[in-house]
This record gives structure tokens, sequence and C-alpha cells, in this order.
């Protein structure tokens, strides 16, 4: 087996057992869709504190200007990322949370700290989060291993979260919508699961192809699209 299907296996039980445990917690604690689109963007939380590593790891390899770079830029993505982030949580709540969290939470890290704290709330929530946290560390070693020997771009690296999650995040929110108008909380809840791991799995069957340079020569070698990113550029052209 090669080191690419074995990671790709990997990365496809990892996404498998991590839906698996937010399809038990629908079933048997009676999770409601609030509560698995929460796991979902404490998933972008995840995403984005890794991805300022991954910016500060590139940096440090491509020496100290690189380093002076990445903080620069990992300062900007933390501050542009961050207010997307808290602009969604809020937007999540305020669709999907009121009737839960009883509406009494205001302004805007308020309602965020309130779903943490209902997310977090007892040991199977913790569960949840620790396994999808899980999943995208996995992917970081992976991306860290890939990239040791050619440092990732870094204005690359700023906006490789966006598109993931932008796509992910509309779809889950417009399919909540209309799973609320069925009134079907239960099959709404896994069938937001079931796409979530769809897409997942999506990512992790989707390989690249990234020219490395190296000893003069180029070298054509496939790279898988890593879930925590889908980033194209795992390694500098």
């Amino acid at each position: 087996m090669d080191e690419a299907r074995k990671w790709r296996r990997i990365d496809s039980a990892l996404a498998i057992g991590a839906a698996l445990i937010v399809a038990c917690g629908v079933l048997v604690l009676e999770w409601s869709v609030f509560i698995v689109i929460a796991l979902f963007w404490f998933e972008n939380v995840v995403i984005g504190v890794l991805n300022v590593a991954k910016m500060l790891i590139s940096g440090a390899r491509i020496g100290g200007l690189g380093l002076i770079a990445a903080l620069a830029l990992g300062a900007f993505f933390t501050v542009h990322y961050g207010m997307f982030t808290v602009g969604h949580g809020v937007f999540v709540v305020a669709l999907f949370g009121k009737s839960e969290l009883g509406g009494s939470a205001s302004g805007l890290f308020a309602p965020l700290a309130q779903m943490l704290g209902y997310l977090l709330n007892d040991r199977e929530g913790w569960i949840a989060a620790g396994s999808i946290a899980l999943l995208q560390t996995a992917a970081f070693f992976r991306w860290w291993t890939a990239t040791r020997e050619q440092p990732a771009f870094l204005p690359h690296l700023m906006f490789a979260p966006y598109g993931r999650i932008v796509v992910l995040h509309i779809t889950v929110i417009v399919s909540g919508i209309l799973v609320g108008m069925l009134k079907q909380p239960v099959l709404g809840a896994l069938l937001l699961v079931a796409l979530k791991l769809a897409f997942d799995l999506g990512a992790v069957s989707t390989t690249v192809s990234a020219t490395v340079i190296g000893n003069g020569r180029s070298q054509r070698l496939p790279l898988r699209r890593f879930i925590i990113s889908q980033e194209r550029d795992a390694r500098r052209p």
C-alpha cells in the first residue's frame, strides 16, 4: 500500500468516526440541528487556529524575513478570519439557536460564548468536538510532512480556508433552513451530518499534482488535497 492510499484511509476513517459520533448524539441524545451546525462552526475555529500555525511554520522554514512576513500575514488573517468566524457564529445562533439558548445573549461575543457553553456542557459534546479537532489535526500533521522540504506559499495559505468554509456552510445553512421547514428535526440533523461526511470524503479522495523543484530538476508528485483547507499549493511551485 503506498503512502497516499494509507493516509487516505486514515482520513476517511477519522471523517466517518467523527460523523458517527455526531449521528449518535442526534439519535441517542436528541441533538438538534443547531448543535450539529454549532459543531461545524467549531470546526471553523480549529481550522483557523491550525492555519495560523501553518503560516508561522512556513515562515520559520523560509528564514528570518519569512517569519516576519508570516507574523504580519498571520495577524491580518487572525483579524479577518476572526471577524468572519464571529459573524458566522452570531448568524448561526440567531437563525437556529434562539429557542435553545433562550435568546438572552446580545452583542457579538456573548452569543458565541453561550453557544460554546451549550455545546460543551456535557461529556458527549466534548467527545464530538474532540473528534472534529482530531480530524483537522491529523490533516495538519500530514501537511507538516508534505511541506517539510519545500515551504508552502504564504499568501496562498492566508486565503486557503475560505473556499472550503464558504461552500460548505452556505450549503449547510440553506439545508438547515429547509430542514426546519420540514418539521423533521432528527431526520434533518442526520441529513446535515451525511452532507458534511460526503463533503469530507470528497476532500479525502481528491488529489492534486504539485511541481517540486529540487537539485535543478522538476518532478511531478501526486499530492492529496488536505481536508483542513482544500489548498492547491501543499508545496510551493
